[in-house]
């Protein structure tokens, strides 16, 4: 089957592409964009994982173990048709979720008895794995700002039989001031431009990319990571994630909560053992950011992972 060029993403988001990664990683990302890597998780009981690749051995496909979680496999460039067509997937036995979703919440660090907020949780499936990397031991709050959205997120938690987490509707910006102090760990993976959900096939998931959309993007960026920063104990950390290549929306975004100190910060190593992994950048544009920013990550393609940015921030006091 043959796929549109490359060429026909916005020649503005390429130049900046180009500039972002360098020539090694956009030959690598360019390559991902026309079927993009799948990877699935299994949902049951933790001591039956092992069905999990012999199921999907028995159904014609060649599941590859994620050396960092022993739940998940990958299965490669495939259709998401012949995916979702698997009993164990439609039942949710086997759930598809990117391998950057799983990444962004074991980076997180969470631990049985940690309370946590899922701060922009829809359409749920992180939600649904820190519940599990809590063993049934502390609070989850789950934060959405579309009721539509949280419906969808309640109706996957209800199939997953998870039924104690406290599911929200409202902005995100204003949790800050509802559950100042409360958590050990959030959760941050926000709203953002998607480029790293491009799919060449698919002119919707770029049709409303622009330069314009991103600064608008990180306004709303920065306001949601200060919210979620109010509500971390001394101690505690927020995950801060997009999918999204924008400097705009990663780098700088850190770099801005952290130079308004709000609330006292520090921006600390991503602790996962990830391929494919480029520190944050030194700077864009006329924006030199803090020496500190090169312990963020950019995943970028070719590992089984879409174009992913990570940054763990702790609360000082």
């Amino acid at each position: 089957m043959s796929h549109p060029p490359v060429t026909v993403l916005p020649e503005a988001f390429l130049a900046r592409t180009h500039r972002i990664l360098g020539q090694v990683d956009v030959a690598a990302w360019e390559a991902s964009l026309a079927c993009p890597s799948l990877t699935v998780r299994w949902t049951g009981k933790p001591d039956r994982a092992r069905l999990g690749p012999e199921y999907l051995e028995s159904e014609g496909f060649t599941p590859q173990p994620v050396p960092w979680f022993d739940e998940a496999w990958k299965l490669g460039a495939i259709s998401r048709r012949l995916v979702t067509a698997l009993d164990w997937v439609r039942e949710q036995t086997l759930m598809l979720q990117s391998l950057s979703s799983i990444a962004a919440v074991m980076a997180m660090g969470v631990e049985p008895g940690h309370d946590v907020l899922d701060l922009c949780a829809a359409p749920g499936a992180k939600t649904s794995l820190i519940h599990r990397r809590q063993q049934g031991r502390g609070i989850l709050v789950a934060n959405e700002l579309s009721r539509a959205r949280t419906r969808r997120m309640d109706s996957l938690l209800r199939r997953l039989r998870i039924k104690d987490v406290d599911i929200r509707t409202g902005p995100g910006e204003a949790v800050g001031g509802t559950y100042e102090r409360c958590f050990d760990r959030v959760l941050a993976d926000v709203p953002c431009s998607g480029e790293g959900r491009f799919h060449l096939s698919d002119s919707a998931s770029w049709s409303r990319w622009s330069e314009a959309a991103i600064r608008g993007l990180a306004k709303r960026q920065a306001a949601l990571l200060e919210s979620a920063c109010r509500t971390l104990r001394p101690g505690g950390r927020v995950l801060y994630a997009t999918c999204t290549m924008a400097p705009e929306e990663n780098e700088q975004v850190i770099d801005r909560v952290l130079r308004r100190g709000r609330t006292p910060m520090e921006l600390v190593p991503v602790d996962l053992p990830l391929d494919g992994v480029r520190p944050g950048l030194s700077g864009w544009e006329d924006n030199e950011f803090l020496p500190e920013i090169k312990h963020a990550v950019r995943v970028v393609p070719g590992t089984g992972m879409t174009p992913f940015f990570m940054a763990s921030l702790r609360r000082l006091e």
